[in-house]
């Protein structure tokens, strides 16, 4: 389907890091496992490494819709993680993916300025993917291997990851590593001749530090390369020139590879008095196609009762043009890298965020998120954001179910 990589990852990049686009998706750590993590909300206080206690089971429906219709995703989920033994864990998950919309698939200078043009019918498209992993302990470390697939009409991903952890400081120190590679296969609808590969990988280093009984830092340190076919299939530039050949049609050219590094660090700490759990982070991202970005996100967890917990949450992001971003093009001759993808481009963006999550009993709880994400050009940090950038506004929800047995 056309475009449709961007889309089908608007839960899990979008928001996050425009800047990554949907070029790769190692699994470092297993999306059961993450989800999982992310609904222990009754937690009080930061907990290690240590492997859950009972099985946990979850189901998550996540639905993403662009102003005007344009593009609209649902996507549900279902995992399971659970103990196996004394040390011993096994976690998997399935997603599917339903896109429909219309896809920018050309930006034309004809009228004098750049215009994003797009499908003038819907278009529709289905990403199945799943994962499996499997953890174990020994002492204080641990080893996890996981493995996911993705598949759909144009795109086809297999990716393997290792992760492992230490503990010592009793406990209060954990050291982490991981290794991904991602092998996938670029397809086109509309050049049947196209089969091209796409590989990368993917290394981490982190370092988690519980400062007291209530708060601790965490701070990540990632190296991705990436290499093959990294071009937008369906993106096309039309140029139209005052003089010799009027018009020109060029198609998404991007090197063939890509090198990028990204640092993350997080700050959790509980409050007593108040019954909340405060959270920052802020993400520093850069490559070698001269893309720079900056993550600044916050949220505040509040308990109400014993059932009832509120989240705030609010990030703001971040991102410098890559070298050869062009809106248009405006004189021969021809680049030899040229991309009108907006995702390139230099903009900002800012997403509110609000959470409610219901314990029901010991065992059961719900929850309900929505989301507002907006991205302009002018809201560049710093200023110097695309002026002909065209603004992108999107509502996400979601909604999510957990049972611990």
């Amino acid at each position: 389907m056309k475009n449709s990589k961007p889309a089908a990852n608007a839960f899990t990049a979008l928001m996050t890091a425009a800047m990554t686009l949907p070029i790769i998706a190692i699994p470092l750590c297993s999306a059961a496992e993450e989800v999982a993590t992310a609904n222990a909300s009754s937690a009080t206080t930061p907990s290690s490494s240590l492997l859950p206690v009972g099985a946990v089971f979850g189901v998550r429906t996540l639905y993403y819709r662009e102003t005007g219709d344009r593009m609209k995703v649902t996507e549900p989920v279902v995992w399971i993680k659970s103990p196996i033994g004394e040390t011993w864990e096994v976690s998997a998950s399935a997603t599917l993916d339903i896109v429909s919309g219309a896809s920018a698939i050309f930006v034309s200078n004809q009228t004098g300025k750049p215009v994003q043009i797009y499908t003038g019918a819907s278009i529709t498209d289905h990403r199945k993917a799943g994962d499996v992993a499997l953890k174990h302990r020994w002492g204080e470390s641990t080893l996890s291997v996981s493995r996911t697939q993705s598949a759909e009409k144009d795109y086809r991903s297999d990716a393997t990851g290792v992760n492992a952890t230490y503990d010592f400081n009793e406990r209060n120190t954990t050291l982490a590593a991981g290794y991904g590679n991602s092998n996938d296969r670029v397809r086109s609808v509309t050049d049947q001749s196209l089969n091209a590969r796409r590989e990368s990988r993917e290394y981490l280093f982190g370092v988690t530090q519980l400062v007291d009984r209530f708060s601790l830092v965490q701070s990540n340190l990632t190296y991705t390369r990436a290499s093959g076919y990294l071009n937008d299939p369906y993106r096309l530039t039309i140029a139209f020139f005052p003089t010799g050949p009027r018009v020109s049609i060029v198609a998404d050219t991007r090197p063939d590879s890509r090198t990028q590094w990204t640092w993350l660090t997080r700050y959790k700490r509980t409050l007593q008095v108040q019954q909340a759990v405060v959270s920052a982070e802020y993400r520093y991202y850069r490559d070698d196609w001269g893309m720079r970005s900056h993550t600044v996100a916050a949220s505040w967890l509040q308990t109400l009762n014993e059932q009832w917990k509120v989240e705030l949450g609010l990030r703001y992001y971040a991102q410098s043009k890559a070298n050869f971003y062009r809106p248009v093009i405006e004189s021969r001759p021809l680049p030899v890298y040229t991309s009108s993808d907006q995702r390139l481009a230099s903009f900002g963006s800012l997403e509110p965020s609000l959470k409610a999550i219901y314990q029901l009993n010991d065992a059961d709880s719900f929850d309900l998120g929505a989301s507002l994400y907006r991205q302009q050009g002018n809201w560049k940090l710093g200023g110097g954001g695309t002026a002909t950038f065209e603004p992108l506004q999107a509502l996400l929800l979601n909604a999510g179910y957990t049972h611990r047995f």
